[in-house]
C-alpha cells in the first residue's frame, strides 16, 4: 500500500501544470530522481494508466486535497469528456488532443507562487503574453528563461488583448484553427523568436480574419476569394499582398478549409466536424439542440449546425 502520510516535503500547486512537471518538481523537493518517485510510493502506471487514478495516492504524498490536486493537474480531469457541469473543469485545456500544447508557465507567476522551479503547464493556443508580467510566453518558447520582456512593444500587448476577443467573437474553435495556419502564411514557418514576437499583431489580425465568416458568405456567393485578399491589405496585414498562384499559402488554406467542410456536411455529423476542428477546452454541458459560440451553421448543404 502507497503511504497514507505526506513526503518530507511538499510543493505548492500550479493551475494547469502537467502531471510530468508536477511529480518532477515533487520528487526534486525530496532529493529524488523523477523516475523513482512513483515506484517509491508503490504507485504503477503505464502509457494507458488513466492519470486520474494517482489521484488518491498523489494527494496524500504531496499533502493536499484530492480535489486541489484534481483542479490543478488538467490530466486527472476528464479532458476527453464532450461536455460537462462539473465545477472547474469547463474551460481547460484539453490535455488529450493530439494538438494540445504544452510550454513553461510565465516564470514571474511561479516565482510569485513561491515556486522557485520551471513550471510546465497544459496552455491553449492564445495565451502568448502574460499581461500582468508583459512577458513573452507563447511561441517559440521552450525554457522560461527564454520569456521576453515586451515592455516595449505595445501592440503586441495589445494584441494579447485582440486574439482573447477574437475568441469571445468567433467561439475559440475556429480561432484555434485559423491561429496556426495564419502564422505558417505569414511567417512562412520561420522559427526566428524575434519576427514571431514582432509580428504577432498582424499574425492575430488574420486569424481574426480567417476565423470569421463574411469572407467564407462572399466566397461561397462569388466563387473568389477577391474579398478576402482585399482585406489583407486594407487591415494592416501585409500590403499590397496579391496572390501569385494556387500554391500561394492563403488560397490553398481556402481550398483546404472548404474541401473538409464539404467532406463534414457530405458526411452529416458533427463528429466528423470535432476530427477536423476539435474543441481546445472542455465546454459546458447543453441539451441536444442547444448551440454554442463554438458551434456554426456550415457553408454547404444541408446548413446545418457543426
Amino acid at each position: 500500500m502507497p503511504p497514507r502520510q505526506p513526503l518530507p516535503c511538499t510543493v505548492p500547486l500550479f493551475h494547469n501544470e502537467t502531471l510530468y512537471s508536477f511529480l518532477h518538481r515533487l520528487a526534486a523537493a525530496n532529493h529524488l530522481p523523477a523516475d523513482q518517485l512513483l515506484p517509491l510510493l508503490e504507485i504503477r502506471r503505464t502509457k494507458k494508466t488513466p492519470a486520474n487514478t494517482l489521484l488518491e495516492p498523489l494527494a496524500a504524498a504531496a499533502g493536499v486535497r484530492q480535489r486541489a490536486l484534481e483542479l490543478a493537474l488538467p490530466e486527472c480531469l476528464d479532458a476527453d469528456a464532450d461536455a460537462t457541469d462539473k465545477p472547474g473543469t469547463i474551460g481547460r485545456p484539453r490535455s488529450a488532443l493530439h494538438t494540445a500544447i504544452q510550454r513553461p508557465a510565465c516564470r514571474r507567476c511561479t516565482h510569485a507562487a513561491g515556486i522557485t522551479m520551471t513550471v510546465t503547464c497544459w496552455t491553449t493556443h492564445d495565451r502568448n503574453v502574460c499581461l500582468r508580467h508583459r512577458l513573452w510566453i507563447g511561441n517559440g518558447i521552450a525554457n522560461a528563461d527564454e520569456q521576453v520582456d515586451i515592455s516595449r512593444l505595445p501592440d503586441t500587448l495589445r494584441a494579447q488583448r485582440h486574439h482573447r476577443n477574437l475568441v469571445a467573437r468567433h467561439g475559440r474553435r475556429w480561432v484555434r484553427n485559423a491561429y496556426p495556419d495564419a502564422r505558417k502564411m505569414y511567417l512562412l514557418s520561420s522559427p526566428d523568436l524575434t519576427l514571431t514576437i514582432v509580428f504577432h499583431p498582424q499574425i492575430v489580425t488574420l486569424a481574426g480574419l480567417l476565423a470569421g465568416r463574411e469572407w467564407e458568405h462572399r466566397a461561397v456567393a462569388s466563387g473568389h476569394v477577391t474579398w478576402l485578399v482585399e482585406q489583407i491589405t486594407v487591415r494592416g496585414i501585409l500590403l499590397g499582398y496579391v496572390p501569385k498562384d494556387r500554391k500561394d499559402p492563403l488560397i490553398q488554406w481556402v481550398e483546404q478549409y472548404f474541401s473538409l467542410h464539404k467532406f463534414a456536411a457530405f458526411h452529416r455529423s458533427r463528429r466528423v466536424y470535432d476530427a477536423f476542428f476539435p474543441r481546445e477546452t472542455i465546454p459546458p454541458a447543453r441539451q441536444a439542440e442547444e448551440a454554442d459560440a463554438e458551434t456554426r451553421w456550415s457553408p454547404f448543404p444541408p446548413y446545418y449546425r457543426c
